[in-house]
């Protein structure tokens, strides 16, 4: 009997079947003229016995739908010769959702990046059906079809829109559609256990489908499991109906036994912390079974457009040993990633040192993040170091438990066996890979961390440079100030006599204040260099100590960990390609049912080296990799110990030097006043001795004008007018020095200025207060 069968313009063979349903049958047929492959929907008898406005009802739903995430309609077309109609639509490359989360390495559910395309693309084909009113009625991973775009990318399509009909937000209806495991508790009462007949139901129904959908595709499984399966059918309607709001998943692992709640996504799930969070939220909700609380259709499409607007970055958190993925908002600034982070970490955002390719990311800006860091990656993620030296521990990644192989042979079980345990062989490989990329972004997180303190270290070393130099220079102009002033106060008290006041002035008396102001003023002047100087040597200790110890990762031994010579990856690689020899294997051993003496014998052995292999994988993971692992974590910790001592040393080290910046200001403010009073001072004892004219108000270049004694006159008694000469041209120099001291000063306000801001790190080095 031929197999080949057509209508007008297509053929199609029975032989290739892509799905079957209730009233229908899907085979892969062709275009006559192009040779194009398309979807052939053949209904069987069973369907004509539907009333024929629901026959006709998937034509018109499918005629209404255009949309690059809903199969595309091509042409209905009649079978020859029985005229019966058939659907002819574009043909999906690569089977369906179902399809790959059958696969074994999908098992633990789909990586992050095909989860969300996922998520996005089927709510974008929803979308669309709602935009025209329709509700499908029967989604699962099976009526998702999958094909892939040029570039590798995966295109899903919403299919078989047998069930679909159309129906407004606030409409409802009382005909049954769906499959047991999708289907809303209602309907299943009403369904499948044949109970509150006449219950109307609403377009929350899709919602529920969607939540069960989705969890499948993130874990691999189904929420709801009763022991046996879908034949358990009274616990399974008891499990979705008695669940408690917020509980995702209820599973029942012996026969009567308890059923396991949980509220969260299972840990060998392949999503990230961050993901994970919001995808548990968002199944929560739609995973609610009363009506009233159910979120309605628009804030559905609002919650993923926030979940796929997010921005992922990769942060690598070394005092836990964890990669995570933080998903921001687009326009959430520094502050707000922070936040973030300390959701996953633990680590408050005072507490956080954030390196990006060596640099500190600065909170100055309050722009989005995604507007000024580039090139973010797993393999150049952003480094968050704790100012703390606190960890929460070790974390170690999940895989699969690999089930116990019994000697005994069972062709029908042990093929589902292979095949789980290969599953867990892939979980088993994820895990690897996770170790081996944690280890080698603790190296560069070492090595990141350790030239920044070597930067700060050398530049704490040039600062303090420039502070002793300053700290000289002052006392050098203090010693120099003083000396001169004190140099013409002597000169002063020559000139005069007890009872001498010309001009009226009790020249003796300035004298005297000029004396006492000089000895207060370096006295006092001294005691601040003495204190100055007492932190200055405090500060050189600290330095030295410092420098003996800044280089903290001398002695850092990355091997460890596990290294990409130690081909841990390959070793895994090669195991599972000897359990996919088996399981396929086995697969035709099931088919044969029966086995021959020679084939039951070669099924034994490769069942002994199935065990074999599980053994050895568990080994490599759990006594190889992850106790490295292990060992390199301890060293982290006790390297950043150290590190912790050091940055102590170096916030010591900048308070000090604070602390110095500061009392040489007011060294530097003590001299001028000190030497603003002498000259003051002097000028009233010029005045006393009828000079004023020739130092008019402090102008230093006035006193030039003045000419001393000439060098060839004889050598006689000095006249009182010649030491008055004497100590005008003294007068001359100590003014012109003490200008001098004011203009260095003002030559150096830049430096102080700095010095004085030592306390407020410059932009480049702002972080650099991380100790505790």
């Amino acid at each position: 009997m031929s197999t080949i069968r057509g209508s007008a313009s297509f053929v199609w063979d029975t032989n290739k079947m892509l799905g079957q349903g209730a009233t229908s049958t899907v085979y892969m047929g062709r275009n006559k003229k192009t040779g194009e492959e398309v979807a052939i929907k053949v209904f069987n008898q069973q369907s004509y016995h539907r009333p024929y406005a629901v026959q006709m009802r998937e034509f018109d739903v499918m005629k209404k739908l255009s949309h690059e995430n809903v199969v595309k309609l091509l042409t209905i077309e009649e079978e020859l010769p029985s005229r019966a109609r058939v659907i002819v639509m574009e043909y999906c490359t690569h089977g369906s959702l179902y399809n790959l989360l059958d696969q074994p390495e999908n098992s633990f559910g789909l990586s992050e990046e095909e989860l969300l395309n996922v998520l996005k693309q089927v709510t974008a084909g929803v979308k669309h059906l709602r935009d025209n009113d329709i509700i499908h009625r029967d989604i699962k991973p099976g009526n998702i079809l999958r094909s892939v775009a040029p570039d590798g990318t995966s295109v899903y399509k919403l299919t078989d829109f047998g069930a679909a009909r159309e129906l407004q937000q606030d409409e409802e209806f009382i005909s049954l559609y769906g499959t047991d495991e999708y289907l809303h508790p209602d309907m299943y009462e009403r369904a499948v256990l044949r109970r509150a007949k006449g219950q109307q139901f609403g377009v929350y129904v899709d919602l529920w489908s969607l939540g069960v959908t989705f969890y499948h595709a993130a874990t691999g499984n189904l929420p709801f499991r009763p022991y046996g399966g879908r034949r358990n059918k009274e616990t399974m309607h008891m499990i979705t109906a008695k669940k408690e709001h917020g509980v995702i998943s209820g599973v029942q692992e012996q026969q009567n036994g308890p059923i396991k709640w949980e509220r969260d996504l299972p840990p060998t799930c392949r999503l990230s912390g961050g993901l994970k969070a919001l995808i548990t939220s968002f199944l929560a909700d739609l995973l609610e079974k009363d009506p009233d609380r159910t979120i309605g259709f628009d804030e559905y499409f609002n919650r993923v457009d926030d979940i796929i607007s997010r921005r992922p970055y990769h942060v690598f958190n070394p005092f836990s040993f964890s990669l995570l993925l933080i998903y921001a908002r687009p326009k959430d600034d520094m502050s707000q990633l922070r936040q973030l982070i300390t959701d996953q970490t633990g680590i408050p955002g005072g507490a956080q040192l954030l390196m990006h390719e060596g640099k500190v990311l600065k909170d100055e800006s309050r722009e989005p993040v995604s507007s000024y860091i580039r090139n973010i990656s797993s393999d150049n993620p952003i480094i968050v170091f704790n100012k703390l030296p606190e960890f929460r521990g070790f974390f170690k990644p999940h895989y699969g438990s690999f089930k116990d192989v019994p000697q005994e042979t069972n062709v029908a079980t042990d093929y589902p066996l292979a095949k789980r345990n290969f599953a867990c062989l892939h979980s088993a490989k994820n895990t690897v890979k996770t170790l081996l990329h944690n280890d080698m972004l603790t190296t560069k997180a070492v090595k990141m961390y350790s030239k920044y303190v070597h930067e700060k270290c050398c530049q704490l070393e040039n600062t303090m440079d420039h502070l002793v130099r300053a700290c000289s220079d002052v006392r050098l102009w203090k010693d120099q100030l003083f000396m001169s002033i004190g140099m013409q106060a002597g000169m002063f008290n020559m000139l005069t006599t007890s009872n001498l006041k010309p001009n009226g002035i009790d020249l003796a008396g300035r004298v005297n204040m000029l004396q006492t102001i000089h000895k207060t003023g370096n006295r006092e002047c001294t005691q601040m260099c003495t204190g100055m100087q007492s932190k200055l040597d405090k500060a050189m200790a600290l330095l030295q100590d410092i420098k003996a110890g800044h280089m903290i990762d001398a002695d850092w031994d990355p091997s460890k960990g596990c290294l990409p010579s130690d081909k841990c990856i390959e070793k895994m690689d090669f195991m599972i390609q000897r359990l996919l020899k088996i399981m396929n294997s086995f697969r035709e051993d099931r088919a044969k049912q029966q086995l021959n003496n020679n084939d039951e014998q070669i099924h034994r052995f490769d069942k002994n080296k199935m065990k074999e292999i599980c053994v050895t994988a568990m080994t490599l993971v759990d006594d190889d990799c992850t106790k490295k692992a292990l060992h390199l974590f301890s060293a982290f910790k006790q390297l950043y110990c150290k590190a912790v001592q050091i940055n102590d040393a170096g916030e010591r080290l900048e308070i000090l030097m604070s602390e110095i910046s500061h009392e040489h200001g007011r060294l530097v403010n003590k001299l001028k006043v000190s030497g603003k009073n002498c000259i003051s001072q002097m000028d009233v004892c010029m005045v006393a001795l009828g000079q004023s004219s020739a130092v008019p108000n402090g102008d230093s270049s006035e006193v030039a004008e003045i000419t001393p004694p000439a060098s060839d006159q004889p050598s006689v008694r000095p006249s009182r007018q010649e030491r008055l000469d004497t100590v005008l041209d003294s007068l001359q120099s100590t003014r012109s020095s003490l200008e001098e001291v004011r203009a260095l000063i003002t030559e150096n306000t830049t430096l102080m200025e700095k010095f004085n801001s030592l306390g407020e790190p410059t932009e480049d080095y702002k972080s650099w207060e991380y100790v505790p």
